[in-house]
């Protein structure tokens, strides 16, 4: 049986899949990454040895594979096989490919995480049936995934689609890229809780803080917890979180004008609600005069987007005669 092997690197664990060439997941596994206590050849070689056990488990080993796609955060080349930077690994400058190479001889493909996430809903999930996609996960940071013609987009040297650090406000919230006012630094999780935690301040005797008491903490959820129980104050902060969506959204949507807009990651599980509270405004404030509208839906694939989506960049390539 020819499979494809799909990898999904992160920062706490690396997920692996065995896809068909119906790109439909068979079976999946997962190690942890150990990016705190491991270099990178540890890593590579373990991840590999991991790949080969769980091959065998299904009765497959190298040989049935056609191609491993490998989607990982930060900046990882698909064209040199490099693996460049990345914030929460301790990749530098590594030869990813070549050392891969040790244990597989096949054609091996490289994609940014977020990138092949929007490639996999793309095609087997909410934007199924489209070409043109931009899928935004809203989690820690913020990561942005752009389609054009059914194929990644990620500019001519494969660092580009950052659009989280586009700026929304001059001399704003300083950004964990360096800059101040980025959209990350206002619609990530970590934005929303710092949203939070001023509000509560402000309001120490709201239904908002005592929400965040029973939590024991500010997470992503307080806010939208307070405003089921009525809390005015949580329906302010939630507003002005959703003008920050809206007017980044209004931005991509006149950057890249895609037929459909996906939304995932950690916040994800607002769902309709929040892409309610923005999508009239983003469309309105938008360049569109008398054509379609683009559409907005909540990403279906959770956690195995990564992998399946590694699996058809790995595919793409290969019918792409991509050889490297």
């Amino acid at each position: 049986m020819a499979i494809y092997l799909g990898i999904d690197v992160g920062g706490t664990t690396i997920k692996i899949g065995l896809v068909s060439e119906k790109f439909e997941l068979l079976d999946k596994t997962s190690i942890n990454t150990r990016a705190d206590s491991e270099a990178p050849d540890q890593i590579t070689q373990r991840m590999m040895l991991s790949c080969e056990k769980f091959l065998a488990e299904n009765n497959l080993n190298f040989m049935d594979v056609l191609a491993i796609g490998l989607g990982a955060p930060g900046t990882i080349l698909n064209k040199s096989g490099m693996y460049t930077f990345t914030g929460n690994l301790p990749f530098r400058d590594y030869p990813l490919r070549e050392k891969m190479r040790k244990f597989y001889s096949g054609q091996i493909y490289f994609g940014n995480d977020a990138n092949v996430a929007a490639l996999a809903e793309n095609r087997l999930g909410a934007g199924q049936g489209t070409a043109n996609t931009v899928m935004i996960t809203l989690g820690t940071g913020l990561g942005t995934g752009v389609i054009i013609n059914n194929r990644i987009y990620s500019g001519f040297n494969e660092a580009g689609v950052e659009f989280g650090h586009i700026v929304i406000e001059i001399d704003g919230e300083y950004c964990t890229c360096g800059r101040n006012g980025c959209w990350e630094a206002y619609v990530s999780a970590s934005g929303l809780i710092r949203q939070t935690k001023a509000a509560i301040n402000d309001n120490p005797d709201s239904i908002l803080a005592q929400v965040a008491e029973e939590q024991g903490k500010v997470n992503g959820e307080t806010v939208f917890l307070a405003v089921d129980r009525n809390c005015p104050v949580a329906d302010r902060v939630f507003a002005r979180y959703a003008y920050y969506i809206q007017v980044g959204m209004a931005n991509l949507i006149n950057a890249f004008m895609p037929e459909m807009i996906i939304m995932g990651g950690g916040i994800g599980y607002a769902g309709e609600r929040l892409i309610n509270s923005f999508k009239q405004g983003a469309l309105d404030e938008a360049m569109l005069f008398g054509v379609p509208m683009p559409d907005f839906k909540t990403a279906v694939l959770g956690n195995d987007a990564g992998i399946l989506g590694a699996a058809i960049l790995a595919s793409d390539c290969l019918a792409d005669g991509k050889v490297y």
